[in-house]
């Protein structure tokens, strides 16, 4: 059962990155914030059958890896639940949407990024707790430490006014874009790494 939760679980991470990527192309805020919002879900779906697999002496690794994705899910969740309702639907005051819009500098761009470097972390410590044993293993293992770099970009650079408000350009659009084709092969090996489990355990 872990196993198949797992590889369903990393296929809904894989799509919902792929569609963030092409939310991203066509500039669709409201499939981006879906995405994104979904996609959470999964991610703390995929770790926890990726940490069940932990030997016993990294399983507090494992377990941090798990607390910590819940809190970028929370962050996240609340960034992108506050889009697509309070905002979307101007169910506020007008100060009160110029706070909680999302933009470059924003309070809500600010926990966003917040967030995304908690995954980060998050996937550090679930690929330190990992055993490779199936093939594909050791590179999903590097590639989720790799990740973990994201974590003193996301959350230092925007102390120090990396991000400032109405700073334009495209540049964030494309690191977005180069994140979701780093991250959309880390869950194409997640998926592969619970398949071969569940062909050698039968389930």
């Amino acid at each position: 059962m872990n196993h198949k939760f797992g590889l369903i679980s990393s296929l809904s991470a894989l799509v919902c990155t792929v569609l963030f990527l092409i939310g991203l192309v066509i500039v669709n805020d409201g499939l981006n914030y879906w995405s994104c919002l979904v996609l959470s879900w999964a991610y703390i779906c995929t770790a926890c059958a990726l940490a069940q697999e932990a030997p016993a002496d990294r399983k507090g690794v494992a377990g941090a890896g798990i607390a910590i994705a819940a809190v970028y899910s929370l962050l996240t969740n609340l960034v992108y639940y506050t889009q697509l309702t309070t905002v979307a639907q101007d169910a506020a005051g007008q100060e009160v949407l110029r706070v909680f819009r999302f933009q470059q500098g924003s309070w809500m761009f600010g926990l966003d990024l917040l967030g995304y470097g908690l995954m980060a972390l998050s996937t550090f410590l679930i690929g330190l707790s990992m055993m490779p044993i199936a093939p594909g293993d050791k590179a999903l293992k590097w590639m989720l430490m790799l990740h973990g770099l994201f974590f003193p970009v996301c959350v230092v650079m925007p102390t120090l006014d990396v991000f400032p408000e109405g700073s334009g350009g495209n540049g964030g659009i494309y690191a977005l874009m180069g994140w979701c084709v780093y991250f959309a092969p880390v869950m194409a090996l997640s998926a592969w790494h619970f398949m071969q489990r569940s062909r050698v355990f039968g389930r």
